[in-house]
This record gives structure tokens, C-alpha cells and sequence, in this order.
């Protein structure tokens, strides 16, 4: 990986050489290293390893025209190539309907805590044990097949604004996905865990695995579940995708293109009066934390849902002057499609503020109740009304008179904001979820929803 001196030279010399050619220049070098162990059939099977030194611009040309880009740069002279390239093609664009400017304000940063794994470099070494150790954590628990994979990285990033913004930042990241199988595919668990210092976390790391291992083994047997309603639990990772969907909503940019339920419910009750949900992006351990945000003003702590009610939005600097209020530090680079990113604002860790209620007590209700422990596909008929439905995976289960059965091929099917209104009981297990179904790192416990739709997954 690229040490910082080079890589501050780099970012120098992007804005020195746009400065005074454009009205604006913000540059961001990031200097990464990270690596995959994969594995299946109980077994590592591919282990690799990646280094990059990437240069990110944002321009502003001509009033409210912007650019950008980004791209591996490997010497001075591809840094000034990659500005006038993007100069060049930035000039050609139409203008920004959706730009009002950026910070100009210089500022200093907290220091982030639990950002950076120390041991991050030894970590490389002693990573397969900890695969291995959580593969037979799930065959000890009955699980016939394990498969899954496990990424880490570590980033060093320095970023200069021509406005006068500058920073720098160092962290490490890792996420684990585990899913154990029977003989039958159907009869299968999944175990996650993400965090930032992979090194302090190989407990956690084999609990993935004994998780997996365990619903496996639960899920043998599993029959046609019965379409109707029911009172759901949802595990950390069901509510992360489903209910976490949510606060990260409330985006001005989703309401303003329609994608987003919140439009019209600014100071709303949307949900029960003990649920609170924060944008916080100093939360130790937190995947998507950082001090500043890619214009360079300082990030905060945003109380998106207080007592169940709709208390703010994210915002950059332009939405913020949309809105008549401030930033709170929220801008990011976001793709829109393949190769187009625009400057918006977006989430960094959600939290939902742990229950009282442990896993079990949620599970004893007097009405039929479907446990479920994994969803994929989450797809939208409605952005705007929060129509929604997403298939439960792995192992599902239905608690009735006391028992617990293990059931399947059941979809849900439901409104997002109306199964927001009905949570009925927050667990105490809360933990950090971030997988392919949640890109937004999402820190939620266990909740039951009541009086949910359920359909029959072929429907």
C-alpha cells in the first residue's frame, strides 16, 4: 500500500493543477489494501489479496456544471492527466439541476474512536484459522456443507478541497457471511458478523459459524408454511434490510426523485413511541464512520426517528440550502448508474437504540408467530407508498401453543412504513449488520412486528 507522503502528493498536486483552470476542485486519495478468503464444501478454497491507490475528483465548472471521476494513478504525471481528462469531459456536461455548492469552510475533525485495527497486517496471517475455526464451529453443531466467505481491508485516505476543506482519515473494516447447510438446500442458516477490528474478533468470528450451524440443523424438516398473517420476529439481519429501510429514507434526495415513503412525514408518528433511530457516524465499531464527509464538513450524530416520530432528514450542502437548514455532514460521491456518480447526501450508521427484551421473550406470544432469521431479495412495487415484499431464506420458523416448527416458502408481503408503525417489542441483542441486502451499515436488534402479510413464495 502507498504511504501517505505519496499519497498527499498526489491530491496536492490534483488541486494545484485544476485551481485556477476550473472554479473548483475537490480531490480525495485513497490508499487501500484488502483481501478475500473464500471457501465452500468445509474447505478455504480461494485466498486473494488486492492493493490500489485511487484518485477520486469532484469539479465545478462554470456556475452549477460538475464533474466527476476517479481512477488508479500510479505517478504525478497520470494525477494531472486524470484532472484534464476529467476537465475536459466535465465541460461537455449540461448543467447540475441538482447542485447548489459545497463546503468552504475550513474546519478541524474529531478523532474517530475504534476506526483502525492495529494488528490489521498480522491479521492476514492468522485470518484462515479464524475460517476455519468458524467451519468447524458449524459441523460441530450438525451442519453437513459450510460455505461463505470472509473480507478485510484497511484504507488510508487524505482529501483537499481548492475551497479550503482538507483531512485525513485511517481505517479497517472486515464483514463475515457464513451460510451451513443439511443434505436438502432447504434445510440451511446463516451466520454474519462486520466490525473493524477483525483481530479482537475471532469469538465472534466462530459464533458466525455456530449460529449457521445451529439453524441448519433447526431447519430439518421444514414444511409448506400456510399464507396469512402473522406476528413476525425478525433477526438483526431480516430487520436491518426490512425496517432499516426506513430511516435511511430520510434522504432528500430519495423524496425528491420518489423513492422514498417519508415525503410528506415530516413530524409524523411512524412508529411506536419507544423505538429511536440515529444516523451516527461516530459509533465505535461502525462501518461507515468518518469525521468529515467528502466536501469536508464535519460529520454529526443526526436524530432521524425520536419517540417514534420523524424528526430530521440528512443532508449535504446543497440539500441543505434546499431545506432552508443546515448539513449535517452527510455528502457523498453515490452512483446512479454504470459510471455516473453524482454529490448527495447519504447514511453512515444507522442505530436503533436496544430493547429489553431478550430473543426468547420476543418469541412467547399468544398469537401465531413466524421467527424469521434471513431474507434475500427485497423488491419494491411501491417507493413512494412503501409496498414491498422479500423471500425469508434459511431457516423460518413457526412458534404456535409453545412449539417452535420449522417452515418454509413463505414470502413476505407487506408495506414497509405500515410493519414500521407495528413493531410491538424491540430485543436487547442489538448488533451491526452490513451484507449485499443491507449496503447501509445498519446497528438493530431483534424486533416483532405485528400483524404481518405473508404469501406463498411462488405468488
Amino acid at each position: 500500500m502507498a504511504d501517505f507522503d505519496t499519497l498527499k502528493s498526489f491530491v496536492d498536486a490534483a488541486v494545484e493543477h485544476g485551481k485556477d483552470k476550473i472554479e473548483g476542485v475537490i480531490a480525495r486519495g485513497i490508499a487501500s489494501s484488502g483481501s478475500q478468503i473464500r471457501f465452500s464444501q468445509n474447505a478455504i478454497d480461494i485466498s486473494k489479496r488486492w492493493d490500489e491507490l485511487r484518485l477520486e475528483l469532484f469539479m465545478v465548472i462554470e456556475g452549477t456544471k460538475t464533474g466527476f471521476s476517479e481512477r488508479s494513478v500510479t505517478s504525478i504525471e497520470e494525477v494531472k492527466k486524470a484532472v484534464d481528462d476529467t476537465i475536459m469531459f466535465s465541460k461537455n456536461l449540461p448543467e447540475s439541476m441538482f447542485f447548489a455548492g459545497v463546503e468552504e469552510a475550513t474546519h478541524s475533525y474529531r478523532d474517530l474512536k475504534g476506526a483502525y485495527d492495529d494488528k490489521i497486517d498480522d491479521f492476514t496471517g492468522i485470518a484462515p484459522g479464524f475460517v476455519n475455526a468458524a467451519i468447524d464451529a458449524a459441523v460441530s453443531e450438525g451442519a453437513k456443507r459450510v460455505a461463505g466467505a470472509l473480507k478485510f481491508s484497511k484504507e488510508h485516505s487524505f482529501f483537499k478541497s481548492s475551497y479550503g476543506p482538507e483531512g485525513s482519515s485511517k481505517v479497517t473494516n472486515y464483514d463475515f457471511n457464513v451460510r451451513a447447510f443439511q443434505d436438502e438446500l432447504d434445510y440451511s442458516g446463516q451466520g454474519l458478523h462486520c466490525g473493524t477490528k477483525p483481530s479482537q474478533d475471532e469469538k465472534a468470528i466462530v459464533a458466525a459459524g455456530t449460529q449457521a450451524g445451529q439453524l441448519s440443523k433447526q431447519a430439518i424438516g421444514a414444511k409448506q408454511g400456510e399464507p396469512g398473517t402473522y406476528d413476525i420476529v425478525m433477526s438483526p439481519t431480516v430487520g436491518a434490510n426490512v425496517l432499516g429501510s426506513i430511516p435511511d429514507a430520510a434522504n432528500p434526495f430519495a423524496i425528491l426523485i420518489g423513492i422514498s415513503p417519508l415525503g410528506d412525514k415530516m413530524g409524523a408518528q411512524i412508529g411506536p413511541d419507544f423505538l429511536n433511530v440515529t444516523d451516527n457516524p461516530w459509533i465505535p465499531n461502525g462501518l461507515a464512520c468518518s469525521a468529515f464527509d467528502f466536501e469536508g464538513t464535519p460529520t454529526q450524530q443526526t436524530e432521524i426517528i425520536k419517540d417514534g416520530v420523524l424528526r430530521s432528514f440528512i443532508h449535504n450542502t446543497t440539500t441543505a440550502k434546499m431545506y432552508e437548514t443546515s448539513s449535517t455532514g452527510s455528502s457523498q460521491m453515490l452512483s446512479l448508474g454504470e459510471g455516473l456518480k453524482m454529490l448527495l447526501p447519504n447514511s453512515s450508521n444507522l442505530v436503533f437504540d436496544n430493547g429489553s427484551h431478550t430473543l426468547e421473550e420476543l418469541k412467547e406470544n399468544s398469537r401465531p408467530t413466524i421467527y424469521v432469521t434471513s431474507n434475500w431479495y427485497m423488491r419494491y412495487q411501491n417507493y413512494q407508498s412503501g409496498e414491498f415484499s422479500t423471500i425469508p431464506r434459511d431457516a423460518m420458523f413457526l412458534i404456535e401453543n409453545g412449539e417452535m416448527k420449522p417452515i418454509k416458502n413463505l414470502r413476505i408481503s407487506d408495506n414497509t412504513l405500515r410493519m414500521f408503525a407495528n413493531v410491538d417489542a424491540i430485543g436487547n441483542d442489538r448488533k451491526q449488520i452490513m451484507w449485499w441486502e443491507v449496503p447501509t451499515p445498519t446497528f438493530i436488534p431483534s424486533i416483532r412486528v405485528k400483524d404481518c402479510r405473508m404469501t406463498a413464495a411462488t405468488q
